[in-house]
């Protein structure tokens, strides 16, 4: 009878062992998300040059009349070549007029200069309107444009992180 007593404390006790182990192990990973979520939140804006967005502004190309009526001969030829074809950008407006904005998502850092190496100037949140200065560049694998916002302060944005504007 004594055995028998034994038994059943000692699988009462590994039963209450065994559900402390597993509270204590949700409780754990409910830590480490939390964590991870507060520090994916924090550093989001400074990081967010290095997460590529799933769309890429594209700039319209000159149809074949304005480019000199290349016929679809030469098109192919060209299509063939292993350089890609640098893409016309809008030219620079005297006037600050808007030319385009931050892309939806997560605000994005305004550097002083192109690539992610450069200072960050100021983190401009989603839909701020910015204009395009003229000058774009290729660096660190994405090409960045030199813009400016409403109250004359420039910095460089790379491309994905944007959306063209369309013209008034």
């Amino acid at each position: 009878m004594i055995e028998h007593d034994l038994s059943a404390r000692l699988r009462q006790r590994s039963r209450t062992s065994g559900i402390l182990v597993g509270l204590s192990m949700a409780l754990t990973i409910i830590i480490a998300l939390t964590a991870f979520i507060w520090l994916y939140v924090r550093l989001g804006p400074y990081l967010g040059d290095f997460i590529p967005r799933a769309t890429e502004v594209t700039t319209p190309t000159p149809g074949p009349a304005a480019a000199g009526a290349e016929t679809p001969a030469s098109e192919e030829a060209n299509a063939s070549k292993s350089q890609p074809t640098p893409t016309p950008l809008p030219s620079p407006t005297p006037v600050w007029q808007p030319t385009h904005r931050v892309a939806e998502g997560t605000p994005v850092n305004f550097r002083s200069g192109p690539g992610t190496d450069t200072e960050v100037v100021q983190v401009l949140e989603p839909g701020t309107p910015l204009m395009f200065l003229g000058e774009q560049e290729q660096a660190a694998g994405a090409t960045w444009l030199h813009l400016a916002l409403e109250d004359g302060t420039d910095g460089w944005i790379r491309t994905i992180d944007l959306e063209p504007l369309e013209a008034p």
